[in-house]
């Protein structure tokens, strides 16, 4: 359908590997959107389950169970089946887990649609980043990573927005509802417009030459190879570290956080948070063009996650400080300041061999993630066990302002030791950095042409 619209309007033709892109966008947006959803429902699930802090952040960090370790496995079906089927069944059975999530009467079947939910969405990015890396030639990758984390936060911003109105309206449950059936409709477009290469794989401007899907023997020698590698490690734990912010802060914990800490309404908290998700929305497609431009990978991500852990210090351990008028641009900036996130996956990618590339970015994407699985419920826990505040009503416990600030300590605290470690990397200058063991390795697993992830 599209493709026949590149020969009637030439000019299309520029336009059109951009709207391929734009579709994986879309399900990132999609899977954003029900990432962040259970941050402003704290204690409509909270009470509709009856469970605590502990047990709250183990069904939100269930997304990131299913999430985290699917994104390696999530390559290789990249390239068994193509981008076209493999999205579509992945929004596909995302739509199924909330559906599951939403008619959920009880926290085990919550549980399991929260999953499915991590499953299907834990295809998102990934894919978006295999799109571009067919269609849309290499000097464009890192823009590509700024601009879908910028819409991402776009559609995050606009879910906690219209959830925490929706909510309140018509509860939880029917909130989700229209959002179910979006995810189906979604589902349906991947299928229809997404296209798995151009029909001249080897034109100029695309960003790879394809070749046979790798098989296990392959793979296991690059997650060898890449697993092996130092930087690599070093890359996945910064990556984790300065994207705390958002796994754990803007994820879930932020908006019961601010209505605690400084007295703010639902309305005001998410407000607060949405200019977060705005300065990140804003710094992202430029950090990652400056980037490109200057060549130069560390220096941005070391000087931006500076003033970030510095603001987050400030808006952690000076509450008493701060009006809650400035807390707009404070949270504005800190978002502006952690836009440079999306450099650790061009710093993965670069930090291997070009023809292991996209393992490379699967596993820098299994790595960041992981704070999210880990981190979510260890906020939680630390909340419960640092409360002294009598249980309520609905004998469950409250949580005062000292325990949020307690348990959420881990966020200022690891972008610090994120950008500490940052000191260490070793700067790739936008190129894929091989040595001749490299060489080596990968003249024996038979992988002397780019696999495309």
């Amino acid at each position: 359908m599209m493709a026949n619209r590149t020969m009637t309007f030439p000019w299309f033709k520029s336009i059109y590997p951009w709207l391929i892109v734009c579709c994986g966008m879309l399900f990132y947006c999609y899977n954003y959107f029900l990432r962040v959803s259970p941050s402003v429902m704290q204690p409509e699930l909270t009470h509709a389950f009856h469970i605590n802090a502990t047990q709250f952040g183990a069904l939100a960090g269930l997304y990131y169970y299913a999430y985290t370790p699917m994104q390696i496995p999530a390559g290789m079906l990249y390239d068994k089946f193509g981008v076209r089927i493999v999205l579509c069944m992945a929004c596909l059975l995302a739509a199924i887990g909330l559906g599951i999530f939403v008619s959920a009467d009880n926290l085990s079947t919550a549980s399991l649609g929260r999953f499915l939910i991590g499953l299907g969405a834990a295809f998102a990015y990934i894919g978006t980043l295999k799109l571009a890396s067919i269609w849309l030639p290499t000097n464009r990758f890192a823009t590509v990573a700024g601009l879908a984390t910028a819409i991402g936060m776009t559609s995050g911003a606009l879910a906690q927005t219209y959830l925490t109105e929706a909510v309140e309206l018509i509860g939880y449950q029917q909130a989700l509802h229209s959002a179910f059936i979006a995810g189906i409709v979604l589902s349906v477009i991947l299928f229809l417009f997404v296209r798995n290469q151009p029909k001249n794989q080897s034109s100029k401007g695309t960003a790879t030459e394809m070749q046979a899907p790798i098989n296990l023997k392959q793979l296991l020698g690059a997650l060898r190879l890449i697993f092996t590698n130092p930087q690599m490690w070093l890359i996945g734990i910064i990556g984790c570290l300065l994207y705390l912010p958002s796994s754990v802060f803007l994820d879930l914990w932020g908006i019961p956080y601010l209505k605690s800490v400084y007295q703010l309404t639902s309305a005001q908290a998410v407000q607060i948070s949405t200019y977060t998700f705005y300065g990140w929305i804003i710094s992202g497609p430029i950090i990652g063009a400056f980037s490109d431009k200057i060549r130069r990978r560390r220096m941005p991500l070391t000087i931006t996650g500076f003033f970030a852990a510095l603001l987050l210090c400030i808006v952690f351990y000076l509450p008493s400080g701060i009006d809650a008028s400035n807390l707009y641009f404070i949270f504005f900036a800190i978002g502006f300041c952690c836009g440079a996130h999306p450099l650790c996956f061009a710093l993965g990618k670069e930090s291997n061999p070009i023809q292991i590339s996209g393992t490379a970015v699967a596993v820098t994407n299994m790595l960041i993630m992981a704070g999210g699985a880990i981190f979510q419920p260890v906020v939680g826990k630390l909340l419960y066990l640092h409360t002294n505040s009598p249980l309520g009503i609905d004998g469950l416990p409250t949580y005062t302002a000292a325990d949020y600030t307690f348990a959420l300590s881990v966020i200022p605290i690891g972008v610090a030791l994120g950008i500490f470690l940052s000191l260490f990397l070793k700067e790739t200058y936008c190129e894929s950095q091989v040595t001749e063991e490299n060489k080596r390795m990968i003249k024996a697993l038979d992988l002397e042409t780019e696999t495309v992830r």
